[in-house]
């Protein structure tokens, strides 16, 4: 290996080291702030779709299923479906698949590929947690999401999230 290629390698390392911690940094901040939140405020925000939509966010900052614009879009559709399909199957693995399907087709419909608001509408399928969900989880666990994503933006250095889209 010669000494060029050598440094060449070294540098792709690096360059790949600092994405890996810039990724796991804004994860963290995301992560902590829905923790923060639910301890601080009895909100039942640290949740399994929210630390998703965390690491989704984190690993493709620019990608369209990371985009604000996908996440607000998606998140309501995976409740308003899941919320009606789950109040008439009760809570079970029936309610799952189909707030998964309808979901996942609506999502399709609003060009929104947030695939953890997919994991939220499973969750309600399985728990049935009612409209109260509403306005105790998923509106105060998007916003967190949003709000701790644009202040990893622009605290960590080398990542970017962009509020629009």
């Amino acid at each position: 290996m010669s000494v060029l290629t050598n440094a060449s390698a070294t540098i792709a390392r690096r360059g790949t080291t600092a994405s890996a911690l810039s990724a796991a940094a804004a994860a963290l901040t995301i992560i902590a702030s829905l923790a923060t939140a639910e301890h601080l405020l009895g909100l039942a925000v640290f949740a399994l779709p929210f630390v998703a939509s965390a690491a989704l966010i984190a690993l493709a900052p620019s990608g369209p299923p990371a985009r604000p614009g996908a996440i607000l879009r998606a998140y309501p559709a995976a409740a308003a479906t899941a919320l009606p399909i789950t109040a008439i199957l009760g809570p079970s693995e029936a309610a799952v698949a189909a707030s998964v399907v309808a979901a996942v087709a609506l999502m399709a419909i609003l060009r929104a590929p947030h695939i953890p608001a997919a994991l939220c509408a499973g969750s309600i399928g399985l728990t049935g947690p009612g409209l109260g969900y509403l306005p105790h989880t998923l509106i105060p666990a998007v916003a967190i999401v949003l709000v701790a994503a644009w202040v990893a933006g622009r605290l960590v250095p080398g990542f970017e999230y962009p509020l629009r889209g």
